[in-house]
Order: structure tokens, then C-alpha cells, then sequence
């Protein structure tokens, strides 16, 4: 059975366990193709106008591969534990999906409430009817879900900005590209949420307790973590994002209190590369500035 995985979204944290489960079960994986404009165009025909770039991707990629495969896998987060919400665009797309696929491509959309190990077993038995087999490959894939276990080491001296985005930005070229070599080119070493430990990205201290959305809660904790730790703060979030606007907004009054730069992007498909360097390189300026006068004072 060819089994297709939309290299979008999910697949930026949970695609290399995927990828190893569905290998396991014996079927033939079809991981599409990084993103790109002819991609993302695809997706614009199949969902809202007011629906988030990551999602838009996300269709695009599921355009792709109907008539391709013989059937698509994409799990459904709708909580994780502390009953953390994943958003409700990001819980409804696999509707979409289903009606985009038509009858002829077949969905496999186990939904995750907490528990991954369940619905990925009955899942896994829609592709192969062996439960022994399907234990299997799920124990061989789980190696792939492991978190960091220890804090990052920061060299003294070097320039490092906190890049506060959901993996599925930062992983997806087409998004991140322009805004990562900005950075790099400037010398500043990147400092992402993807290199915390769990127990940070979890945290329930203080605000973050009442951030009820799993993705949401991973940023802010990893802002307060790296706020007193870098030269300025850049927050990249969707245009139509809700949960991102209004947990950016507590980011940013928070850097303000503590005269941290902050820098928030706002993209969507019709960002255009050139406007995005340009504020980072006047975000850049800015640090660097208030660097060298504290260091002066």
C-alpha cells in the first residue's frame, strides 16, 4: 500500500516517527515535496481565504497527493496532556482533508486526546491486520518522538537572538528560509524553542498555566527562558492566527517592561522576502545599538 504524509504542519515534529511506524507496517511511504509557490497556490483553492499560511500549505500538500497514493496519514491532535488544545484550524483541517481526498484516496486520521499509543494502534491495523506487527513498529518509531533532555550551553560573547515560532514555521523552508539566513548572516546564533527540554516547554508557572493551547504554551515558555539569555526577541507568527495573537501580545508587553528588542512578524502567502529582511536587518540595528550603549554605561 503507498501511504502518503504531506510534508507540512505535524510533519515538522512528528514526520520521522511517522515515516518509521508506516515503514514498519509495510506500507510504502510517499512523503510529498518541500514546499513551494506551485504548492502553496494549490492550497488557496481549497480552503478560506482567512485560514493561516501553515494550513494553506498544509492543503496544498494534501492536493498533491490524491491520485497518488492509495491513502494519506494525518493524526488529528486535538489535546495533548493537562488537556492542552491544539487550535481549532489545526483540528479541523482533517475534515478538509477528508473532502479534498474524495472517495478514491483513502484518510487515516487517528485522533490523539492525550493518549498517542491507542489511536496509532488502531490506525496502524487499517494498513496491516497483524496487532504483533503493529506493536512492533510502534515501539521501533517512538525513538523518533524523544524531546532534548538538558538546557542549552551559551558561549560568552557570541550574538544570539530567540527566534519564537511554532516548529511547522521554522521547519518549512518556503517560510523560514529568508528570516533564518537573515540572522545567520548577521553572526547571530538562532536560539529556538525546538532545543528546550520538555520540562521548560511544559512549564505551568505563572502565566503560562492559563495558555490552554498546547503549541501556544511551548512558546511563551520558551520567550521567558530565553528573554534575559539573548540580544532581542523576534516572534514569527500566521496572519489569522488567534491564540498566536494574543499570546504575542503578552510576549511583547513583557520585553517592553524589560527593555528587551522585540521584533514581531506578521506573514502570509503574499510576504514578500525582501520586506521581511528589511525589518530584520532595523531589528538587528536597533540590539546592536542597545548593546554597545549598555556596554558603554
Amino acid at each position: 500500500m503507498d501511504v502518503g504524509i504531506p510534508r507540512a504542519l505535524l510533519y515538522y515534529r512528528y514526520g520521522k516517527f511517522w515515516e518509521k511506524f508506516l515503514a514498519g507496517l509495510g506500507a510504502n511511504v510517499v512523503v510529498t515535496r518541500k514546499t513551494d509557490k506551485v504548492l502553496v497556490e494549490k492550497g488557496l483553492g481549497h480552503v478560506s481565504s482567512e485560514v493561516c499560511l501553515p494550513i494553506k500549505i498544509l492543503a496544498g500538500h494534501l492536493a498533491d497527493l490524491k491520485g497518488r497514493v492509495d491513502a494519506v496519514f494525518l493524526p488529528r491532535i486535538v489535546w495533548l496532556e493537562d488537556h492542552l488544545y491544539a487550535c481549532p484550524k489545526m483540528i479541523g483541517i482533517v475534515d478538509i482533508a477528508r473532502m479534498m481526498l474524495g472517495n478514491n484516496t483513502k484518510l487515516i486520521a487517528p485522533s490523539l486526546k492525550g493518549n498517542i499509543l491507542l489511536p496509532h494502534l488502531i490506525a496502524g491495523l487499517k494498513i496491516s491486520p497483524n496487532p504483533i506487527r503493529v506493536i512492533k513498529a510502534f515501539s521501533h518509531a517512538r525513538s523518533e518522538l524523544s524531546y532534548h533532555t538538558g538546557e542549552p550551553e551559551f558561549r560568552p560573547g557570541e550574538k544570539r537572538v530567540a527566534l519564537i515560532s511554532h516548529f511547522y514555521n521554522l521547519g518549512d523552508d518556503y517560510v523560514a528560509h529568508p528570516i533564518l539566513s537573515t540572522f545567520s548572516n548577521h553572526g547571530y546564533r538562532i536560539c529556538t524553542k525546538d532545543e528546550l527540554p520538555e520540562s521548560i516547554l511544559r512549564n505551568r508557572d505563572g502565566f503560562a498555566e492559563n495558555i490552554r493551547w498546547v503549541y501556544e504554551r511551548e512558546l511563551y515558555n520558551a520567550f521567558v527562558y530565553f528573554m534575559d539569555k539573548v540580544d532581542g526577541v523576534c516572534v514569527v507568527m500566521s496572519m489569522g492566527c488567534g491564540p498566536d495573537s494574543l499570546v504575542a501580545e503578552f510576549m511583547r508587553q513583557q520585553a517592553h517592561q524589560h527593555s528587551i528588542p522585540f521584533l514581531q512578524l506578521v506573514i502570509d502567502e503574499h510576504t514578500g522576502e525582501a520586506g521581511l529582511v528589511t525589518r530584520i536587518e532595523a531589528f538587528i540595528d536597533m540590539a546592536e545599538r542597545r548593546k554597545s550603549a549598555l556596554s558603554a554605561a
